[in-house]
């Protein structure tokens, strides 16, 4: 490979925006029928090349019909096949980390696979089970609550005693309550479900059983405290949770299921504790509250923790498996010996048995199942490529990161909010009329209340205000009132839905953060930046170095992607005005 260009702050466009190099002889090459290129053994086809172009994203398709765009297009697709071939050169089809890496998404391939055959089918959801838990589980009714919620503990006492002495609820709550919504309506919330219920830390027998216009005992919320009642009961139609009751009853079956079978295959696989590695793990937890990988010597890694027939589980793998979890932050895992059996079950048993169980079935065998090892195989080659040689040349440095900042110093400001006054008609003319009405007096509020049809803003005298949500969905007016000068006539201007005149009457926001604000944001960018041109390197290099293994029929390509399909099929042009 050869020597990289350093990094420079220009244009950097996606890998598909470039144009095809080296890769169209002179000469009219001439391939298989339906066949466009050619690298070594593996073609690429017309409808390969059709159906690349008909799904990429449209922000991401060519504008034009000629040679050169559809090039552009070869390029892109041949670049998976080129990085693969550079994989294969360098050796990284047998590289430890790529097999290792691709050994334990094909497990987990596997184990999806297994469960989908040989679990998933038996697990169903009856009708009567659903009508059975709605009607037991309290989700068939909605009850109106009313509550007092206060600071203190000693507050919530003196209330409830005067609740208890006949106080009058919906007064004491317009006192007391800290509930800004509710103090207003003597603490009535509006009617809540179960589910609503468990979120105001209500128990759930409370609010099963507690009767109408009764009082709860004083009911912890987090660090403050509640008094409630239920006022009446409204039912809920069964359509109404019938999909989650059914979806919450699923989950569960099938967390059974896989138990049971977890259970039948320890048996069947005879699954053993080792005595030895869980003392030696147990006496690491107590030199290392957090016992990571780091803390166990080479040879240490590979003593076992459980056998099987055919296998063993590691130190390591308990490990791997464990600080995948962040429970294991907490020195979770590894505390005991019941915790580590229990935690070695759910994170590393379970996978391990289920993957030996689908290679009994014979599941890695199928020809679709050695195909997709095949497909996973190759995606952490290229994956393996990629991070040599553009994520791990990518590090951007302080002052990359400040040049940056400052060469781009609109990526860092502050979201800007406007309040203006606008009129929005459907026609140029129509907004030409507003500016003469209001060279004559007339006032903007007044005209908008007669003429804008932008929707509710009638009522409001055309008053509106415009943030990040407006410069998404309005980007014409946002752009506009921008670019405006405050408390200036502007129009008629050429807007989402017709034309506007405005005024600008107040603006804030848009200020440049300081630096060591965003110095993160920054850093991120140039990542972003320098992968880009890096991966386009790397595909040109690539292009350069197998030009002589690749071949491509310009004749069979001008036929995949004729200017009529091209030009279907092309990018949106922006709408003239969105610079």
């Amino acid at each position: 490979m050869r020597h990289r260009k350093p990094w420079t702050w220009r244009g950097c466009g996606l890998v598909l925006m470039w144009g095809l190099a080296a890769c169209s002889p002179g000469v009219e090459i001439v391939l298989e029928p339906g066949v466009v290129a050619r690298i070594d053994s593996t073609s690429i086809s017309a409808a390969e090349m059709r159906d690349f172009v008909v799904q990429m994203p449209q922000s991401l398709r060519l504008q034009g019909q000629d040679d050169p765009v559809r090039k552009r297009y070869l390029r892109s697709l041949l670049g998976k096949s080129l990085l693969l071939l550079e994989a294969k050169e360098r050796g990284l089809d047998t590289a430890q980390v790529v097999q290792t890496k691709a050994m334990q998404y094909w497990r987990q391939h596997l184990v999806d696979t297994y469960r989908q055959i040989a679990l998933v089918p038996n697990v169903q959801v009856s009708e009567e089970e659903i009508r059975a838990y709605f009607a037991d589980s309290g989700l068939d009714r909605k009850r109106q609550m009313a509550g007092i919620l206060v600071e203190e503990d000693s507050t919530a006492k003196q209330i409830y005693e005067q609740l208890e002495a006949g106080g009058d609820f919906a007064q004491l709550a317009a006192e007391y309550t800290i509930d800004e919504q509710s103090a207003s309506q003597g603490g009535v919330l509006g009617f809540i479900d179960l589910e609503q219920a468990r979120r105001l830390q209500i128990p759930d027998e409370l609010f099963r059983s507690l009767p109408n216009g009764q009082l709860s005992p004083i009911l912890p919320m987090g660090t403050r405290y509640q008094i409630v009642r239920f006022l009446q009961d409204q039912p809920v139609p069964l359509e109404e949770k019938r999909q989650q009751i059914r979806n919450m009853l699923y989950e569960r079956k099938r967390l059974e299921q896989e138990r049971e079978e977890i259970a039948s295959l320890i048996r069947k696989l005879d699954v053993q504790l080792v005595p030895e590695g869980l003392e030696f793990l147990l006496d690491k937890a107590a030199l290392h509250t957090r016992v990571r990988l780091t803390h166990l010597a080479d040879e240490e890694v590979g003593q076992p923790l459980f056998t099987y027939k055919g296998g063993q589980i590691s130190l390591g793998d308990y490990l791997n498996a464990l600080w995948g979890d962040m429970r294991a932050l907490s020195g979770w895992g590894v505390r005991d010996s019941a915790e580590v059996v229990d935690t070695a079950r759910e994170l590393v048993l379970t996978p391990v048995l289920l993957a030996e169980a689908a290679q009994r079935a014979g599941l890695e065998e199928m020809a679709d199942g050695q195909q997709r090892w095949q497909e996973i195989r190759t995606e952490f080659m290229i994956k393996q490529l990629r991070q040599e040689e553009v994520i791990d040349q990518s590090e951007a440095s302080l002052e990359e990161a400040r040049d940056f900042y400052e060469d781009n110093e609109d990526l860092f400001r502050e979201p800007a909010q406007y309040i203006v006054v606008e009129v929005l008609v459907e026609t140029e003319a129509e907004a030409v009329g507003l500016m003469r009405a209001i060279a004559q007096g007339a006032t903007l509020g007044t005209l908008a209340q007669k003429h804008t049809i932008r929707q509710g803003m009638q009522e409001e005298d055309g008053l509106m205000h415009l943030g990040e949500y407006e410069r998404l969905t309005l980007p014409r007016l946002f752009k506009a009132v921008k670019a405006a000068d405050l408390n200036k006539i502007t129009g008629p201007v050429h807007v989402e839905g017709g034309y506007s005149v405005f005024k600008v009457l107040n603006r804030q926001g848009g200020e440049v953060s300081p630096f060591f604000q965003v110095e993160k944001k920054a850093r991120a960018l140039v990542r972003g930046e320098k992968r880009e041109q890096l991966f386009e390197e790397l595909v040109n290099d690539l292009l350069d170095k197998y030009k002589e293994r690749i071949a491509v029929s310009d004749s069979a390509l001008a036929a995949a992607l004729p200017d009529t399909f091209l030009q279907r099929h092309a990018r949106e042009a922006p709408a003239k005005g969105d610079g």
